[in-house]
């Protein structure tokens, strides 16, 4: 059975755009976020840039960066649904692992 998955939510303001941008990066910092080799996605999140007075250079995020952002606001936000938490098992795993 699939779980039942909400639409995704594009940020409406600057600072929530940056907000999920900031997620992402202590998700990566925490090593809670891999890529598969050969994938751009580490890439385009290594070109993102900050401004002189801290916040992120929006010009500088492309658009596999702004998705892996979204699609990790949406993992945290519970936006599977319960079945989809139900399926998962504690370490992170499918129970058929």
């Amino acid at each position: 059975m699939l779980p039942k998955i909400s639409s995704m939510s594009p940020p409406s303001t600057r600072a929530e755009f940056e907000e999920r941008m900031n997620v992402l990066r202590e998700q990566l910092r925490l090593g809670k976020m891999h890529f598969a080799q050969g994938l751009r996605g580490p890439d385009s999140l290594l070109k993102v840039r900050k401004l002189p007075n801290g916040r992120i250079d929006l010009l500088s995020i492309d658009e596999s960066a702004r998705l892996q952002a979204n699609m990790m606001h949406q993992m945290l936000s519970g936006a599977f649904g319960s079945d989809f938490d139900d399926a998962i098992a504690p370490d992170g795993r499918a129970p058929d692992d």
